[in-house]
């Protein structure tokens, strides 16, 4: 019992039973099989309204929620006139009397197992089709796409909570005796699940700093990937090489966390390369520059950068770095650029030193001879 509210399922059904008494019918099997061929043919009719008449109604709405909405109800309300029509003919010819109570509680909680289901994925299509339709994500903070896994999470997770606080009203289970022990055990899971709880708090933390989002590209322990999933428990990453790293919001809070996406959707990309003494650096300097403003991999804003960095042994050293748009496209648009280079650097004539060792013969010893 939780309170004074518990269900009792078979005044639901004896009210159900009673607006058939216009059948008219002493034999109960004879009245079972017209309740259960009634309820039979009205998942028929339902079937019809939700396919032809509902459906055809909600073509011509600027939006597909109401669509989505029809096509989901639709089979667990076959389900649900179906499960109705046979609970109510074995109640009508005294099954409830072979198992008792359980019967008619066995009844309501498939019932309200098809309501909740049906209910929680009515809420999620409304919820995606409003967040869909709003432009700017980030002003409604529950949609934002950092935000919003985590909210829908909570969310089925309260609608579950429900579903069982009726559960246990509808089998009449006293919760007095478990709250009362949750002290106690709530000690004892504690100290088991005591990294379950720290990546809990560490998603938690992640949810209110927000250091990334769903999209970034991040780099943590010197693997770089795309972060595809943020849960309560973990962050799944993918890496350039299709591999998928889950990883424990503990360690994603407490680590160094490099987030290469940043505000803006780009990436910083510096390529090291050296030119011969002999060149002509401001040669080279214009050759690079030219290269950054004709390349469509390259974003013009912010501009490419080329600095000299040392004296190099064979040798000097530069940096060439540019912004591209696409983090996900770092490695391809490198690939590209370094063919680029080295194609604009032989046509310029500017070359790219590599080691080299001269070797001098002293020919004094064989003169003197």
């Amino acid at each position: 019992m939780v309170g004074n509210s518990t269900i009792d399922p078979n005044i639901i059904l004896d009210t159900l039973v009673d607006k058939f008494d216009f059948i008219g019918v002493t034999n109960l099997y004879i009245n079972a099989l017209i309740v259960f061929a009634i309820f039979f043919i009205a998942s028929f009719v339902i079937r019809y309204v939700f396919t032809k008449i509902l459906s055809s109604l909600v073509k011509g709405t600027k939006t597909d929620i109401d669509d989505k909405i029809i096509e989901t109800a639709q089979k667990p309300m076959l389900f649900f006139v179906i499960i109705v029509g046979v609970f109510l003919s074995g109640y009508i010819i005294h099954l409830d009397d072979l198992i008792g109570l359980a019967y008619s509680r066995i009844f309501i909680t498939i019932i309200m197992y098809i309501i909740f289901i049906l209910t929680i994925k009515i809420i999620m299509i409304i919820i995606h089709g409003t967040r869909e339709s709003v432009k700017d994500k980030r002003r409604i903070k529950a949609f934002d796409k950092r935000v919003f896994p985590f909210f829908e999470r909570m969310l089925k997770i309260v609608g579950f909570a429900i579903y069982f606080f009726v559960f246990f009203s509808v089998w009449d289970i006293n919760l007095a005796p478990l709250l009362a022990s949750a002290g106690v055990l709530g000690l004892a899971v504690a100290f088991a699940a005591k990294d379950t709880i720290s990546n809990i708090f560490g998603g938690l933390a992640i949810f209110f700093d927000k250091p990334y989002e769903i999209g970034d590209y991040v780099v943590i322990d010197n693997e770089r990937g795309e972060v595809v999933d943020i849960g309560l428990r973990s962050t799944k990453i993918k890496t350039r090489d299709d591999v998928f790293i889950t990883i424990p919001n503990s360690v994603m809070a407490s680590s160094k966390v490099i987030n290469q996406t940043g505000i803006l959707p780009k990436l910083r990309v510096r390529i090291d390369v050296g030119v011969s003494y002999d060149s002509d650096l401001e040669k080279v300097e214009k050759v690079l520059m030219d290269l950054a403003k004709n390349e469509e991999y390259i974003e013009k804003n912010p501009p490419a950068k080329v600095r000299y960095r040392t004296f190099g042994d064979f040798g000097i050293n530069l940096q060439f770095s540019f912004w591209t748009k696409n983090p996900a496209l770092k490695g391809r648009h490198t690939h590209f650029i370094i063919k680029k280079i080295h194609k604009i650097f032989k046509k310029e004539n500017i070359k790219i030193p590599y080691p080299t060792q001269e070797l001098y013969i002293n020919n004094q010893l064989n003169s003197k001879k």
